[in-house]
Parts: C-alpha cells; sequence; structure tokens
C-alpha cells in the first residue's frame, strides 16, 4: 500500500504554516525505511527537525524534552504502536502529541488508539497536506498544553477534593442543581464533565443536534481524534457498553466513558445509572436553553415590528391632524367664496340656499368618511398600546 496520495499539482500557501521550536521535534516512528525517509524529507523541507526510531522500542529509548510531535505506526513487529504510545504515557510522557499513522479505519482501531493516550488518527495513504494540517494543529496543541499545565494540575487536586465529600447521587444532585443557572452550552458542558470526573472516570461529550454539534473534553477542546469517536458513537443505541467502554445517547447530548472501573461490577452498574441520568439531564437543558435561544430570537423580532408600528401609528395620527385642521379650512373658506360669489351669480335667494345646502351635506358626508378612517387609527393604537403591554 502506498504511503502517500497524489499531490494535486499545485497547492494554495498554508496561512498558518507549521513551525519549529522548543520542544516541537517530530519523532518519526515506523519500521519501514522509504517511510521515515518520506516523512523526513516532507517536515525538513518546511524547516522542521526530525529524528526517527524503526521501532517502539527505540522510540521510547529516544524520547527527549525537544520531541514534541511523534508520528507513530500501529502495526510494527514487536512493541506495536498503540502499546509503545501506552507506555510512553505510563512512563510520565503526557506532554508529547502522537498522531497515528494506520491503514486500519475502523473504530475499534481508534478507541484503542485513543486509549493507549493518542491525540490524532490519520489513515495510509497518507495526504501530505492533511499530515501538515494535524501537525500544526499538534503543535499548537503544544502551546495550550504549556501555558495550562499548572492550573490543571491545580483542578485535579480540587477535582479529588470535591469527589471525596460527596456521594454518587451527591454528585447528581449537584449536577441537577447547577444544571439550572448554566446559560449557556460551554457551561452546561464543563458542569457535565465536572460531575463526571468526580466518579473518577474520564468522559468525551457532544452537545446539540447532529447538524450543529460542539464537541468537549476534560482539558477543553476535543482532539481530532476525540472528536471522530463522538461521531462513530452516536450512531449506537442509547446506552452502549462494551468491555471498559461506556456509551450514553440522547438526541441532544452524547457522553463516551473509556476507563470503567471493571473491577468493580457493583461501581460500574450504579455509574451507568447516574450516568444516564446526568445525561438525560442535560439532553432537557439543552433543549430549554435553545428553546429559550429561540423564543429570545422571535421577541426581539417581536418588538423590532413593535416599535415600527409605533413609528406608522404616530405618523398616521400627525398626518390625521394635519388632514382634519386643512379640511376644516378649506369648508369655512368654500362658504366663504360661495357667499361672495352668490353676489355677482344672480341666483335667487331659494338658489342659493339649495346650493348652500347641497355643499354642507357633501361636507358632512367628507367628514363621516374622515372619522371612519380616525376610529381605525384609534382601534390601531389601542391594538399597539395591548402589544406593548405584553412585553
Amino acid at each position: 500500500m502506498e504511503l502517500f496520495d497524489e499531490l494535486p499539482e499545485t497547492q494554495d500557501a498554508d496561512p498558518d504554516p507549521v513551525v519549529d521550536g522548543p520542544g516541537h521535534a517530530i519523532l518519526i516512528v515506523d519500521d519501514d525505511p522509504t517511510t521515515r525517509l518520506s516523512l523526513s524529507d516532507q517536515f525538513e523541507s518546511l524547516g522542521l527537525r526530525t529524528c526517527e526510531a524503526e521501532s517502539g522500542e527505540q522510540c521510547l529509548a529516544s524520547l527527549e524534552d525537544d520531541i514534541g510531535v511523534v508520528l507513530l505506526d500501529v502495526n510494527m513487529p514487536g512493541l506495536d504502536g498503540i502499546e509503545t504510545c501506552r507506555r510512553m504515557r505510563r512512563e510520565g510522557h503526557t506532554r508529547e502529541r502522537v498522531i497515528f499513522i494506520s491503514a486500519d479505519d475502523e473504530l475499534e482501531t481508534r478507541l484503542r488508539a485513543y486509549d493507549g493516550g493518542g491525540d490524532d488518527f490519520i489513515v495510509k495513504p497518507v495526504n501530505p497536506m492533511e499530515l501538515e494540517r494535524k501537525v500544526r494543529v499538534a503543535q499548537q496543541s503544544l502551546v495550550a498544553f504549556d501555558a495550562v499545565a499548572g492550573e490543571a494540575a491545580s483542578a485535579r487536586q480540587a477535582a479529588f477534593a470535591a469527589m471525596s465529600s460527596m456521594g454518587e447521587m451527591g454528585t447528581v444532585l449537584e449536577f441537577m442543581r447547577r444544571s439550572f443557572g448554566c446559560e449557556d452550552e460551554p457551561t452546561l458542558a464543563r458542569a457535565i464533565l465536572e460531575a463526571v470526573g468526580r466518579y473518577g472516570v474520564k468522559g468525551l461529550l457532544a452537545i446539540g443536534p447532529e447538524s450543529d454539534t460542539a464537541c468537549f473534553a476534560p482539558t477543553g477542546e476535543c482532539t481530532p481524534l476525540e472528536e471522530s469517536i463522538l461521531d462513530h458513537s452516536r450512531g449506537l443505541q442509547r446506552i452502549f457498553q462494551f468491555s471498559n467502554r461506556l456509551v450514553i445517547n440522547y438526541p441532544l447530548a452524547t457522553l463516551v466513558i473509556s476507563d470503567l472501573p471493571m473491577h468493580e461490577p457493583d461501581l460500574v452498574g450504579r455509574l451507568r445509572d447516574h450516568l444516564a441520568v446526568i445525561v438525560e439531564a442535560a439532553h432537557a437543558r439543552v433543549s430549554a436553553l435553545r428553546l429559550q435561544l429561540e423564543r429570545d430570537h422571535h421577541a426581539s423580532a417581536l418588538r423590532d415590528a413593535v416599535r415600527q408600528l409605533a413609528s406608522v401609528v404616530d405618523e398616521v395620527e400627525r398626518q390625521q391632524a394635519e388632514s382634519r385642521e386643512r379640511a376644516n379650512a378649506v369648508t369655512t373658506g368654500l362658504f366663504g367664496s360661495m357667499e361672495s360669489a352668490f353676489v355677482h351669480m344672480g341666483l335667487t335667494e331659494m338658489q342659493e340656499s339649495e346650493l348652500v345646502d347641497l355643499t354642507a351635506t357633501a361636507t358632512r358626508n367628507i367628514a363621516e368618511i374622515q372619522e371612519e378612517v380616525f376610529r381605525i387609527s384609534d382601534r390601531l393604537a389601542a391594538a399597539l398600546a395591548g402589544l406593548r403591554r405584553q412585553l
């Protein structure tokens, strides 16, 4: 099988190229020398420092403070890639970002890679541009890891202290209480993962429908490998357990646990119940938050419409007042003009009287029509006042 996909003839410039720096060297671990040479050439052409190891054992012996990213082949003779990563983490090498390279794209392989301590996963044949992007993401993760390492240690100590002071059901009740105060989904996600952590297990969380999902991990944003695990898990049944892994699915919340304490089966049973309640409550809260957001949008739209209607009503009332004044002035002027005209028209008194009566009748009819329009305006103003009272 070829290691690389065929490169396109032209490539756009990468706005965030991979960068070299202290602790950013790349360790390439593969039993195939051609693969190691190809990967070394690719990253050294970008100005990055690389080193190589032909086996898992040599990888463990080569780890130094200067190593930031490890490109680790899954299938190697002797110590395979996943066991190599597991031993790295067990020996305290938690800073290095591990990107697994494998021809196997099955969910079980990805779960084993994640369980072994991996950070990302790429399938052979490797697309060089995709691999460069993953290395860039890994290096950015290193920067964030270094910045929060001290804070993470303090947070773990606080979490263990909180766990020891609360019973299992107390954790559920405490989460339920806190969830009502969560006004957005990221705050709710942190509350869920804190509650999960008090049970001594690690959780990955997806919130929202499949078309609009946000993924969360205990350390913050999910790695690409964690996101792919959550995406695969959403297609499973409501509660699904295999080995020491547990998936709890609700339409708006998915929780994946990868380290159930299988040596305590009674505790595992209780954890399934407690975590299911937490995820169901999270689903309900996410539904409520999204409904409230939709209501807020509708209320805002209604307020805008009321403001526009109020402006229209004000303008109509102003124009009506001006129209009434102009109509009165026209009527007064008309009768005055008629009286002046009668002097020169040579009409009899009866003719003048009939002409005045006809004009007066027409004027009253026009006034009644205007009053009907004014009453419609009054009803519109009353309806507007009612809308304002509802806001």
